[in-house]
């Protein structure tokens, strides 16, 4: 055998020792890394039942029946107003010292916060308890101090993932229900979802 065959020879060795070994291209199947999720988790209840408050965007103070504001004293006229957020109303007390305030508002607005961007902002809120579901729509309650004890609390409600609304309420210190606001918004809150179901 002459060098240059014998040379072949080892070179040839040498290769298939190397592709036993696994030095050969890699399988793409074994080196792809397994996908990672990017998906967000979200921080806001789920709205199972979502519903529409169409029908009183045009007249937000039919949200309660007279005789749904008079149970807590809010017997004043009330005051339709279109605030930033969207349409709203006011119903008044008769008697600032015995009777409670009790105003709504629908965030139909296109710059009106909605559902989960409200909880990713939470902590702008100086008080903020998810109030489990009223009526089947997940509810928060809010307010502007870090207690909920003096006589103020709001409600929002999740409508849809797109709209939001609020029910807040003011009673005077003369209220059983003073220290405990947050019942009374509920109350009204329940209220008003009911109605909206049943389309006014």
């Amino acid at each position: 055998m002459t060098r240059t065959v014998q040379l072949a020879a080892i070179i040839s060795l040498s290769t298939l020792v190397l592709a036993s070994c696994g030095g050969g291209t890699p399988d793409p199947a074994q080196t792809t890394s397994a996908p990672t999720s990017t998906s967000k988790q979200s921080l806001a209840p789920p709205i199972n039942n979502p519903i529409s408050a169409d029908a009183f965007k045009d007249r937000p103070c039919d949200l309660l029946t007279p005789a749904q504001r008079a149970s807590v004293g809010a017997t004043f006229p009330p005051k339709a107003d279109d605030s930033v957020l969207g349409p709203a109303c006011v119903w008044d007390a008769k008697n600032v010292s015995e009777d409670t305030r009790v105003s709504a508002t629908l965030y139909t607005k296109p710059e009106a916060i909605k559902w989960e961007r409200f909880f990713e902002e939470r902590e702008r809120n100086p008080f903020f308890e998810p109030a489990g579901e009223l009526a089947g729509t997940p509810a928060v309650h809010t307010n502007d101090e870090k207690r909920v004890d003096r006589g103020g609390c709001t409600t929002h409600l999740g409508l849809r993932k797109d709209l939001m609304m609020d029910v807040s309420v003011n009673l005077p210190s003369r209220s059983p229900d003073y220290k405990t606001p947050c019942v009374v918004s509920d109350r009204m809150a329940t209220l008003i979802i009911q109605n909206i179901k049943a389309g006014g």
